[in-house]
């Protein structure tokens, strides 16, 4: 095999969840919605009517929040901040496929969905709107001093969701993932610190995440289906971890 040449060595999988410590805004159509309803909702999963947090929102939020951490934000012309296409963001987070050098996208983040207790706080809480709360805000009209009000749907206070994040690992990584590991563990606590979805500077989207133990799934344990490939497909049980990659991954791991 040339040294241009690369394979996939395996999987460091992190899951748990995601706990709303404030209300969530993430927007969906407004298509179903009457004249007098609600302007602005949240996204919904079409089979369920749940709300969700896509996969896509969390990972650009997270994406966000390390550029600018890392000090590699870059102001174009037109004044706009665009993705960053520095290395340190695209080995990570993925890029364009004509400006990619990498190969593929090292970090999926899977939707996330309501787990059991949440489904049932919904249904035992008498709001509005299904599973949700309005929130009413007012813009005032400086000069007449007349009040605009507008209605944001939010997802309830303690709602937790359901999160996975995958991230691949391979044979072109002499450290074995752990600079990526550590990056997506900054932008995690970033992000606890900061907001997700709409309404942020206005009280909503302060999430707190609890994690599993984060393991491996070797390109053996795929090729066998054994080993932790038989953990990935259990129910996470939730440890107190302080996410140190050479504690809890170990060097010979993959």
């Amino acid at each position: 095999m040339s040294n241009n040449n690369y394979s996939l060595l395996g999987n460091i999988i992190l899951r748990g969840k995601l706990e709303c410590l404030t209300p969530l805004h993430i927007g969906g159509s407004k298509d179903k919605f009457e004249i007098g309803g609600v302007d602005n909702p949240v996204i919904r999963d079409p089979l369920t009517n749940y709300p969700y947090i896509p996969g896509s929102s969390l990972k650009g939020k997270l994406r966000t929040l390390l550029e600018f951490a890392l000090g590699v934000v870059k102001i174009d012309k037109d004044g706009n901040a665009p993705p960053s296409d520095d290395p340190v963001i695209t080995n990570l987070f993925g890029a364009s496929a004509e400006k990619s050098k990498f190969g593929p996208t090292r970090l999926i983040v899977r939707d996330a969905y309501p787990d059991d207790e949440t489904i049932k706080l919904w249904n035992n809480v008498d709001t509005e709107t299904p599973y949700t709360e309005y929130k009413a805000e007012n813009t005032i009209d400086r000069m007449s001093s007349k009040a605009n009000p507008r209605f944001l749907e939010r997802v309830l206070k303690g709602s937790k969701f359901d999160v996975e994040f995958v991230l691949q690992v391979y044979s072109n990584e002499n450290d074995k993932g752990k600079e990526n590991f550590e990056k997506l563990v900054q932008a995690l606590r970033l992000l606890e610190d900061n907001t997700l979805g709409g309404g942020g500077s206005r009280g909503s989207g302060k999430v707190k995440f609890y994690f599993e133990r984060p393991f491996c799934v070797s390109d053996e344990n795929y090729k066998n289906g054994n080993g932790n490939f038989n953990k990935a497909k259990e129910e996470a049980k939730l440890e107190t971890t302080d996410l140190k990659y050479d504690s809890i991954i170990g060097k010979d791991s993959l």
